[in-house]
């Protein structure tokens, strides 16, 4: 990308003032992401169902290809966050180092996903081959440079504490909204409409990227860095006086004095100085965990839901399982703050997953059975409510923390691992679902047959969608606890 074309005013920032306000918010946090949230869910929870039971690609190489394929890829996606992470920290511009790669990635995003359903039929080699192009443009080009751009939009947004906090929950609400629209609207619609009929997939999903695109524009006008912008002014004007908004409290000639060395540090320097920051080395770990859990429940509910719990696209069972399962999750957006304030953000998040791993167990007393399923999900709903709406806001302390210990901030290349972790458990949970399939019997339907699984594909599924989250839930609230023993404070407190 062009430096010198980002300097005309029409890329410039639609937000002016030093203060993170309400079109900001609104319209750069929450309206602008929500479509890349939507296009995301959406290729999660379908993408490999499509596969499997429309494209009729679960047999392909005796099933091995859909088994092996998800995390070979996510190796190589894995490598280009990597690299992303490197060009965001070595970019400047006008425009900031991260936002301009929201406007590159806006139009590939569109193209790249209409690309992953219309794969040719009739032949192996050139639909595994279509897949393998396609994925990786998504992924591995379009969705690494928006994400690492985006991880980073709120830490880079305002050094105040109280703006981050808000922005965070902003930014994890629109899940709230597309977790909706995929679990409730397409179970109940569009899912029985398109059936096992691929030009009807690739007619829903073309309208559905090309909606997204304007959407991400938003996302780009209506954000701003100004992280990134006094970082400059402070290393051609060290002795410029700033607001108390933008200043942190720590002595600003330390950071004056080390602003920009981390860019030029190798990943093995950067990763030696992260590592030196319990909160960054407790986050990546609870990150990995909760990231494989969440990606293999999510990327089970819709099989557990058609062939446990109710029946094959019965319009309603996913829906109600999302709804009623997810309810609190509204209310959520408006307590998680004041019960994070009151309890600190790792206490409230601690207690929350060991409640929602009461949750699952209840799930698991009867997992054919909808009524106790339902009220498990609830109890699970109620529990994750803050680790929902707080995890920008985390990644943004343990990037303040790595710059208390070493005097650095390490943006680009904790992006990086951040989105790798994202990857590479969304490889290794499609892996795991898709062989466990293949090795239990799955039997995809047909348009004039719906089987009926046997027992070992179901207890597999039952394992995917619940059982993982039981298991993980209390190790991710004893990382919680050994996170915030590595700061000053005992907990994190948000600030009025």
């Amino acid at each position: 990308m062009k430096r010198d074309l980002l300097d005309r005013r029409c890329f410039d920032s639609l937000i002016r003032t030093d203060s993170v306000g309400t079109a900001e918010r609104w319209l750069g946090y929450f309206l602008g992401p929500f479509s890349v949230v939507l296009m995301n869910s959406i290729l999660n929870n379908y993408l490999n169902v499509y596969y499997t039971d429309a494209a009729g690609l679960g047999e392909l190489w005796d099933g091995w290809f859909l088994s092996v394929f998800p995390i070979a890829v996510k190796l190589l996606d894995a490598l280009t966050f990597v690299l992303m992470g490197v060009v965001v920290d070595r970019f400047s511009s006008r425009q900031g180092k991260a936002r301009p790669w929201i406007l590159f990635s806006a139009p590939l995003l569109s193209v790249s996903m209409i690309l992953l359903f219309a794969v040719p039929s009739g032949h192996s080699l050139a639909a595994a081959l279509w897949i393998f192009f396609s994925y990786n443009l998504f992924y591995s080009v379009a969705y690494t440079a928006y994400n690492t751009s985006h991880t980073l939009m709120v830490p880079l947004s305002t050094r105040n504490a109280a703006q981050r906090s808000r922005l965070s929950v902003m930014t994890n609400a629109q899940g709230m909204l597309s977790g909706t629209i995929v679990a409730v609207l397409f179970p109940a619609s569009f899912v029985p409409f398109m059936g096992v009929d691929q030009k009807k997939w690739i007619m829903v999903m073309t309208v559905i990227a090309l909606g997204a695109l304007p959407f991400i524009l938003m996302e780009y006008y209506f954000t701003r860095e100004r992280v990134t912008e006094q970082s400059r002014a402070e290393t051609l004007a060290p002795s410029s006086v700033l607001s108390q908004e933008q200043t942190p409290s720590r002595a600003l000639a330390k950071r004056n004095t080390n602003n920009g060395r981390a860019e030029k540090q190798s990943l093995k320097a950067q990763l030696q100085l992260c590592l030196r920051s319990r909160r960054w080395t407790a986050l990546m770990l609870y990150l990995t965990l909760s990231q494989l859990t969440a990606c293999l429940s999510q990327s089970a509910v819709f099989y557990y839901c058609n062939w446990v719990l109710g029946s094959y696209n019965d319009g309603h069972t996913q829906a109600l399982y999302y709804v009623v399962g997810s309810f609190a999750q509204g209310p959520g957006l408006l307590l998680c703050r004041p019960v994070c304030r009151r309890l600190g953000r790792e206490n409230a998040m601690a207690g929350g997953f060991l409640l929602a791993a009461a949750g699952t167990v209840l799930c698991l007393w009867n997992p054919k059975s909808l009524f106790p399923v339902l009220a498990g999900q609830i109890i699970r709903s109620i529990g994750v409510i803050p680790s929902t709406y707080m995890i920008t806001a985390m990644l943004a302390d343990a990037l303040d923390d790595v710059e208390e210990k070493t005097g650095l901030r390490c943006d680009g290349f904790s992006s990086s691992v951040y989105n790798t972790i994202f990857t590479l458990t969304g490889g290794l949970a499609l892996c795991i679902l898709n062989f466990g399939l293949m090795r239990c019997g799955y039997e995809a339907p047909l348009a004039d047959k719906i089987p009926v699984q046997n027992s070992a594909v179901q207890s597999f599924l039952v394992f995917a969608a619940i059982g993982c989250q039981t298991l993980a839930y209390p190790v991710l609230a004893a990382l919680l606890q050994w996170s915030k023993r590595g700061s000053k404070s005992t907990d994190t407190k948000i600030p009025e």
